[in-house]
C-alpha cells in the first residue's frame, strides 16, 4: 500500500501544472493554499523536520541549514512572501524524506523495485501527451504536459538513466527475490517448489526486462525531440556515471566522443540562420539562447560578490536587470541556472549548503564491480535450496541483499545526477515536477546504500 500512495503523491507533483490549467477547482484549491503565507511554509517545515528526524544522518545538518535559511528569508523578508521557489524547495525535500522513510520502513527490495518501476511507467505515460498551449517554445520541440521542453527533457533523461540502471540491476533483483521467497518458511523447500519459484521469477524478470527496454526507447525519442541541450548533456554524464559504477567506463572511448563534440561546436559556431531547422540551430552555441545564459552566469557571480548573503527570494532577476546590464531581453536567463539562483537569492551560505549536501550524498558512490561474485549456482553445488539455519545460507542471503541494495542505489543516484547536471544549464530546482523527482531519487539512492 505504501508504494502506490507514494507514487500518487509524486504524480500530483508531476501534473500539478496541467491540473491547474484544466480544472477550475484545482486552481481555487491552489489559491487557498498560497494564501496561507505563514501556515503553509511552517507546516511543510514541520513535516520535513519530522521526516529528517526519523531518517537522520549527519549530512542532514547542512540540509537543515539550507532549509532554515530559506524559511527565514521567506518569513522575514516582506517582498519575498509571494514566491513559489521557497515552497517548492520545502515541498521537494519533504517529499524526498517522506517517501524515503515510507519505503525504508518495510526494508524490502521488492517494494522499492515496484515503486521505481511505477515511476518509470508514469514518465512513459506522460512522454507522448502534449498540450496545445500558446508559448515561446512552440514549434518542433516536445514539451509533454509541462509546456516547457527543458523540464520535459530532464524528466525523460532521468527516466532513461533510471531504466538503464534497473536493467543492469535485474539479475541482482532476481537473486534477492529468490532469497526472500526461500526465507518465508522455516523448513527446507522441495525440489519442485524451488523449480516453480525459479520459473516464476524468470517470467517476472522477462516481463520487467521487456517493459524497461520499451520504456528506454520511448523516452529516448522524447529526450531527443525536446531539443534540450542541457538534458542531453546531463543524460550522457549520468550514463557515464552508471557505467563507472559497474566498472565498465573506458576513457579511451569517451575522449574521442568529447573531441567530436568540440569539433561540432566549432563548426556550427555562427554558422546558422533563423530560417535553419531546429536541430541545426541547437548545435550553434553562439545564438542568444546560449549566450544570454553565459552573460547571466557572469552577472550572478558579480551579484554574489556584492550581496554575499543574498538579495531575497524572487529578487535576483530584477536586481540583475537593474544593476548588471544584461543583454536586451536576457535577464530571465538567470533562472536557467538553479545554483546561481540559489546563490544570489539565499547567498553564498545557501549555495554552499546545497552543494555540500549533494556532494555528501554522492561521496560513497557504489562500485558494483568490486562486490563478490554472487552466482548462486557456484556457491551451492546442488540445485536445491540451502537449509535456512546454515551459515552458508545466511552469508549468501546477506551478500545478495547487499548487492541488490547497491544496484538500486546506483540506479537512483544516476537518475538524480541528471538533475544535478541539468540544474546548471536549464534550472529546475524550483520547478515542482523536476524538484520532486530529484529529491526522491537522491534520498532513495542514499538510503538504499545505508541499509545494505
Amino acid at each position: 500500500m505504501k508504494e502506490p500512495l507514494a507514487l500518487v503523491i509524486v504524480c500530483l507533483c508531476f501534473f500539478q501544472a496541467v491540473c491547474g490549467w484544466n480544472w477550475e477547482l484545482w486552481r481555487e484549491y491552489e489559491k487557498v493554499l498560497l494564501s496561507l503565507r505563514w501556515e503553509l511554509p511552517l507546516g511543510l517545515m514541520l513535516w520535513c523536520g519530522m521526516f529528517v528526524f526519523l531518517t537522520f544522518r549527519w549530512r542532514d545538518v547542512v540540509l537543515i541549514g539550507l532549509l532554515g535559511m530559506g524559511l527565514g528569508m521567506l518569513l522575514f523578508c516582506g517582498e519575498s512572501r509571494s514566491t513559489l521557489s521557497a515552497l517548492v524547495l520545502l515541498t521537494g525535500t519533504t517529499l524526498g524524506k517522506g517517501i524515503c522513510f515510507a519505503l525504508k520502513s518495510g526494508r524490502q527490495i521488492g517494494g522499492n523495485k515496484k515503486y521505481l518501476t511505477g515511476l518509470i511507467g508514469v514518465l512513459v505515460f506522460a512522454s507522448w501527451w502534449h498540450l496545445d498551449l500558446p508559448g515561446a517554445y512552440h514549434g518542433p520541440r516536445w514539451m509533454g504536459l509541462w509546456n516547457n521542453p527543458n523540464i520535459y527533457g530532464m524528466l525523460m533523461g532521468a527516466g532513461v538513466v533510471l531504466s538503464a540502471g534497473l536493467l543492469l540491476a535485474d539479475s541482482r533483483w532476481q537473486m534477492a527475490d529468490r532469497g526472500n521467497t526461500r526465507s518465508q518458511k522455516p523448513e527446507v523447500r522441495s525440489q519442485n517448489q524451488a523449480g516453480a519459484a525459479n520459473s516464476k521469477f524468470k517470467i517476472q524478470n522477462s516481463k520487467l526486462f521487456l517493459f524497461l527496454i520499451v520504456a528506454v526507447g520511448i523516452m529516448v525519442v522524447g529526450l531527443a525531440m525536446s531539443y534540450s541541450r542541457g538534458a542531453w548533456t546531463a543524460t550522457i554524464v549520468a550514463l557515464l556515471y552508471l557505467a563507472w559504477s559497474y566498472g565498465k567506463l573506458k576513457w579511451r572511448f569517451v575522449v574521442p566522443v568529447v573531441l567530436v563534440a568540440a569539433v561540432v561546436v566549432a563548426v556550427f559556431w555562427h554558422a546558422t540562420a533563423d530560417t535553419d531547422p531546429w536541430y541545426l540551430k541547437r548545435l550553434d552555441l553562439s545564438r542568444p539562447s546560449a549566450q544570454h545564459r553565459v552573460s547571466a552566469w557572469r552577472g550572478a557571480i558579480q551579484m554574489m560578490r556584492d550581496h554575499p548573503l543574498g538579495v531575497g527570494w524572487n529578487q535576483a532577476v530584477s536586481v540583475y536587470d537593474k544593476s548588471y546590464s544584461p543583454p536586451e531581453g536576457g535577464a530571465a536567463a538567470l533562472t536557467m541556472n538553479s545554483y546561481l539562483m540559489l546563490g544570489t537569492e539565499l547567498g553564498l551560505p545557501g549555495l554552499v549548503c546545497f552543494v555540500a549536501y549533494v556532494g555528501l550524498c554522492f561521496r560513497k558512490s557504489p562500485r558494483l564491480h568490486l562486490t563478490k561474485n554472487l552466482n548462486l549456482e557456484k556457491r551451492i553445488p546442488h540445485p536445491g535450496p540451502l537449509p535456512i539455519g546454515s551459515a552458508d545460507s545466511a552469508e549468501a542471503e546477506t551478500e545478495k541483499l547487499v548487492a541488490s541494495h547497491s544496484s538500486l542505489r546506483a540506479a537512483c543516484l544516476a537518475g538524480a545526477l541528471v538533475f544535478v547536471v541539468a540544474f546548471w544549464f536549464d534550472g529546475g530546482l524550483f520547478d515542482l515536477p523536476t524538484a520532486a523527482m530529484f529529491w526522491v531519487l537522491i534520498e532513495l539512492g542514499v538510503s538504499r546504500g545505508e541499509e545494505g
